[in-house]
């Protein structure tokens, strides 16, 4: 299971930086990013080289560890990012991953 140690937010539109037991994971949301929402090892680079493909299994298990994760600063912010990346997985896709 993945473990959040720190959750963070960028100033340039509002990226998530999440510091877990495996690295460094950011969800794009810079301003006028065509990759917004998408996921990548560490801050997003110009030319999307650390752009993570393939990667519903690993978001998945990232937001499931966020949903017991808590806050006080990005406690709304969160909560947010949990309730919209949870619709976009399939029973099909969660039931993969669980087994």
């Amino acid at each position: 299971m993945i473990e959040i140690k720190e959750f963070t937010m960028y100033s340039d539109g509002g990226t998530i930086r999440i510091s877990t037991n495996e690295g460094i994971f950011c969800f794009d949301d810079r301003l006028m990013s065509t990759t917004k929402g998408r996921l990548y090892y560490g801050y997003p680079m110009d030319d999307d080289s650390n752009l993570m493909e393939n990667s519903k299994e690993l978001e998945y298990k990232i937001i499931k560890s966020l949903k017991s994760y808590k806050d006080e600063t990005y406690q709304k912010a969160i909560d947010h990012l949990v309730k919209s990346k949870l619709h976009l997985f399939r029973d099909d896709i969660i039931e993969d991953i669980l087994n």
